[in-house]
């Protein structure tokens, strides 16, 4: 029985995981993506740029996507409590 819990345990604490890792992938892509485009407006070129002030840009736009889901989320479950409470 312990043998079930434990191997039960170990594959949502795997699932969890990669779970996580796929969203932080998904974040870094559109960040990415985001970078690339404001340089592509400002007509800067991207080779030009150096990989520490990229990597730095790259970082900034994470931030800022996760914090944007991070609202939506936060709003997604105040409306779901304001619902509950008027509804109970």
């Amino acid at each position: 029985m312990l043998e079930v819990i434990t191997q039960t345990i170990t594959k949502i604490e795997d699932t969890s995981k990669k779970i996580s890792m796929t969203y932080d992938c998904y974040i870094r892509e559109k960040a990415i993506e985001i970078v690339n485009t404001k340089l592509d407006e400002k007509k800067i070129d991207i080779t030009k740029v150096e990989s520490n002030d990229y990597e730095a840009m790259v970082n900034d736009s994470c931030k800022d996507i996760k914090e944007k889901h991070h609202k939506y989320v936060s709003k997604g479950l105040m409306v779901i409590m304001g619902i509950d409470f008027l509804v109970g």
